[in-house]
């Protein structure tokens, strides 16, 4: 679980990097950074639906009351804390950032997130979906609707619903796995192939581009096969990676505070020291963005407030 979630936050980090990069109009190939932009964001946000939808189940022992506000605490809460502290940082550097925030971008937070933090607005929202569907339903019939707001999401043009009909089936999925169907699932050796076909749907995927319905399916093949590698790589890993493990288990400080400190980066190494080398924008932005935020959690933990911030 830990070391997964470490490769999905590198990547989210990464490919946050990668997108500031390419929009500052640094010399990288555009056909590179479609590419690796497809293959990052084929799966990694699904990936941490299906991460969350592990211990969904646990929900199911308590009320709708604690649930929504266990839920409330634990994802809203850091969703309109850190959404106001990078919009309002955003909003007053806007001219040295590659973004526009303005205050009524900020204003609408309550009803349209911003930035990357749709993904806790999301995720709250299918949690409780996914209580109050299986507080009345069999989990196989949940299934079925997970598969049908998936299939339908395009249309779901209001609001956050296409990401919520896009990924609550991910959830869905990782709510009917345990620890004993992954581990017979990915111990496998024929399971080396799902690295050949993860690449083949990706590239067709980006050939697709243009086409509405069939990007929408293949990114659907493409995240399920991505979550799959994931996993897979990580159920087979020989040793113990301690540095991996603790990234996966600080990820939340790191998805909230890594935009600040990714961007906060790129513009110092651009603007102040005058580098415009790609490599080193996307290696000092990628560690800026993963270790920054661990040492503001250290900082807060030690002063005792990390309450307060997550």
């Amino acid at each position: 679980m830990d070391y997964a979630k470490g490769i999905g936050i590198i990547l989210v980090v990464y490919g946050h990097v990668l997108r500031g990069v390419f929009e500052a109009g640094l010399d990288i190939s555009t056909q590179l950074f479609v590419y690796e932009d497809s293959f990052i964001y084929s799966f990694h946000m699904p990936l941490f639906f299906f991460l969350s939808g592990l211990f969904a189940n646990h929900m199911l022992k308590h009320t709708f009351s604690h649930v929504l506000k266990n839920k409330a605490r634990t994802m809203l809460y850091p969703y309109f804390l850190w959404s106001i502290i990078q919009g309002g940082i955003m909003f007053f550097l806007s001219a040295y950032t590659n973004g526009s925030t303005t205050l009524a971008d900020i204003v609408k937070i309550p009803i349209e997130p911003i930035a990357q933090f749709w993904f806790l607005y999301v995720l709250f929202l299918i949690s409780i979906l996914y209580f109050v569907l299986r507080s009345k339903l069999a989990s196989n019939i949940v299934i079925v609707i997970s598969f049908v707001l998936l299939c339908i999401a395009p249309l779901l043009n209001f609001w956050v619903l296409v990401p919520l009909g896009q990924n609550f089936f991910f959830f869905v999925l990782g709510s009917v796995m345990n620890k004993d169907k992954l581990g017979s699932l990915l111990t496998k050796k024929i399971n080396f192939i799902a690295i050949p076909i993860y690449i083949l749907i990706n590239i067709i995927l980006i050939e697709s581009i243009g086409d509405k319905w069939a990007h929408h399916f293949l990114w659907s093949t493409a995240a399920v096969c991505g979550i799959y590698l994931v996993l897979f790589i990580t159920i087979n890993l020989k040793k113990k990676h301690h540095f991996l493990q603790y990234i996966g288990q600080n990820s939340i400080i790191i998805f909230v505070a890594h935009i600040l400190a990714a961007s906060g980066t790129r513009i110092f190494l651009l603007k102040v020291l005058g580098i415009d080398s790609v490599l080193i924008h996307l290696i000092a932005g990628t560690a800026a963005g993963i270790l920054l935020p661990v040492l503001l959690f250290k900082i807060c933990k030690k002063i005792k407030i990390i309450k307060y911030i997550l």
